[in-house]
């Protein structure tokens, strides 16, 4: 996600150096993981009813994404720049009940055999996703610094053309979801990089890598849940 405007200060005190990459790598996984786990344990819950009914409406679906994930990361992102915990974990909190929602009910429509593998081969997915970007921006020395605006375009965009895939052409809410996904991982691209640069804290930086990572992830969940309901047929 992007900085704002009187935000955190390039190779300030609290700034990222390569020493901290493995503590930024080590919160950003363990707040997947405990999301996914999550996921997957809503998934047998009356709780996807609810996700059903959200979801089930493009207008309703992006609202609570935004209310739960977009609110949640501003929330926490407050609380990391104000050093107020218990805003940061309201947050961070909001967010995981935001993706875990949104996973649980995808997984619901599948049966219980195929929750776990779903989820298994979502995460080798997004991990080689993630792999690949960092590699990309490590080993470049350019700037990927407007890619936090260009992934905010992505998102609207998505936006735009889902909304008209509701009324003209269902099929654009499709393409909606692919910009969605395209989103995410230009978001992870500027994440990466902020690494790389020590733009941001080590809390700041594992959970921007987190919100991208997650945002991947539900992407990809969804194409593999799909794949394996046509194997399994």
């Amino acid at each position: 996600m992007s900085d704002s405007a009187g935000g955190y200060r390039r190779h300030s005190e609290t700034s990222t150096g390569t020493g901290n990459v493995g503590r930024i790598a080590g919160l950003g996984t363990a707040l997947v993981a405990l999301n996914v786990l999550l996921m997957l344990a809503l998934s047998y819950t009356p709780v996807v009813s609810v996700g059903r009914a959200l979801f089930s409406s493009f207008f309703l679906g992006v609202a609570a994404f935004a209310v739960s994930v977009g609110g949640g990361y501003w929330l926490a992102d407050r609380g990391i720049r104000r050093g107020t915990t218990s805003l940061a974990v309201a947050g961070v909190a909001l967010t995981q009940v935001g993706y875990g929602l949104f996973g649980a009910t995808a997984l619901s429509f599948a049966s219980p055999a195929l929750r776990a593998p779903a989820l298994g081969i979502s995460a080798v997915v997004t991990g080689l996703i993630t792999a690949l970007v960092t590699v990309v921006v490590y080993r470049t020395d350019r700037s990927f610094v407007g890619w936090s605006r260009y992934a905010g375009g992505l998102f609207i965009g998505g936006i735009a053309v889902g909304a008209l895939g509701v009324f003209v052409a269902p099929v654009l809410v499709v393409v909606a979801g692919l910009l969605f996904f395209l989103g995410f991982v230009v978001d992870l691209v500027y994440e990466i990089w902020a690494i790389r640069e020590g733009r941001y804290g080590t809390l700041r930086s594992a959970l921007g890598v987190y919100i991208a990572v997650m945002g991947v992830f539900v992407h990809v969940l969804q194409w593999v849940l799909r794949l394996l309901a046509v194997l399994d047929q």
